[in-house]
């Protein structure tokens, strides 16, 4: 039998979450075998999260985090992350800020990056994306770095350059950002013939917007004085200075 799927289990999961019965919930799943547990797992995050409304959504997620964030940390994280693409969970449901507020203690620090390194993906805005490293509890311009640098998208680019704007005073560290964007565009390009265009952009308006003289390179993107009025503040300002040929 497929291991996604076991008809006993699934009926089981579809009438607890049909009835809003969050209460006998966890004490059914602790009933499973570890082969049914993982299937109730995984019908869980694709069959019954997908299903309820937001409030049940983050009811059921703070109830399975908070007993088993092993188990059920990336399985909501997830979950949540497809319904943020769609628009069916919002950053302002009350569910999620309850949510947050239960993952704050040190414990819960691996949980809490595991779900914004699920999220941040998801983010279309850049104010988003700065919601999710607050809520999450990512707070120093460093550590944000440190996630930004793994999402090459135009979003994660813009919110790079707004957070760098904390170490301007480092010209070494800005220096070791860019190097990293040059050395990822390398790789992109090296994978295919269009990657890695805007990873090395943005090494070169950072070059110019932090004047970092040390970073050596034949850079195409360049701007001029004023094309950097509003760049770290206007998102279509930076989209269009950065993507431009």
């Amino acid at each position: 039998m497929d291991k996604h799927y076991h008809p006993v289990v699934c009926q089981r999961l579809s009438a607890i979450f049909e009835g809003r019965e969050w209460d006998i919930l966890i004490p059914y799943l602790t009933t499973l075998s570890n082969s049914h547990f993982r299937t109730a797992g995984y019908l869980i995050g694709e069959r019954c999260l997908p299903a309820v409304g937001a409030d049940d959504f983050w009811a059921v997620a703070q109830r399975l985090i908070l007993w088993d964030a092993k188990a059920f940390t990336v399985t909501v994280g997830k979950a949540a992350s497809a319904r943020f693409k769609s628009g069916s969970l919002s950053l302002d449901d009350a569910g999620f800020l309850h949510l947050m507020s239960a993952l704050q203690d040190d414990s819960h620090v691996i949980d809490r990056e595991k779900l914004l390194r699920l999220w941040l993906p998801s983010a279309t805005k850049p104010e988003t994306m700065e919601q999710l490293f607050n809520h999450l509890g990512v707070l120093t311009p460093r550590r944000r770095v440190d996630f930004l640098l793994q999402y090459d998208n135009l979003c994660a680019a813009f919110v790079l350059l707004r957070t760098l704007r904390f170490e301007e005073h480092d010209r070494d560290y800005l220096t070791g950002v860019c190097r990293q964007l040059i050395r990822r565009a390398a790789t992109q390009s090296s994978a295919t013939s269009s990657g890695g265009s805007l990873s090395f952009n943005l090494a070169s308006l950072l070059r110019t917007y932090f004047d970092l003289p040390d970073l050596r390179g034949t850079f195409s993107l360049h701007l001029e004085p004023y094309e950097l009025t509003s760049i770290d503040t206007d998102f279509d300002v930076f989209r269009r200075a950065v993507t431009k040929v």
